[in-house]
């Protein structure tokens, strides 16, 4: 039985672009706001932290939290 699904081409493309967004999320924040990287890597890491504590409260799945 297999437990994993399979790597495709779509994953490492959605994988790109969330990488690029977080890059660029972090450095429009930095420069910007003006508060330097460890704080808008800060912002970024509670933001990602509120929006997991989400998902695991729901009981149910809903698409969008994901």
């Amino acid at each position: 039985m297999k437990k994993n699904t399979e790597v495709t081409l779509l994953f490492w493309i959605m994988k790109i672009c969330a990488t690029t967004l977080g890059e660029t999320a972090g450095d429009q924040l930095a420069q910007t706001m003006k508060v330097g990287y460890a704080v808008s890597s800060m912002i970024l890491i509670g933001f990602f932290l509120a929006t997991l504590a989400r998902q695991l409260v729901v009981r149910r799945y809903i698409p969008a939290l994901y």
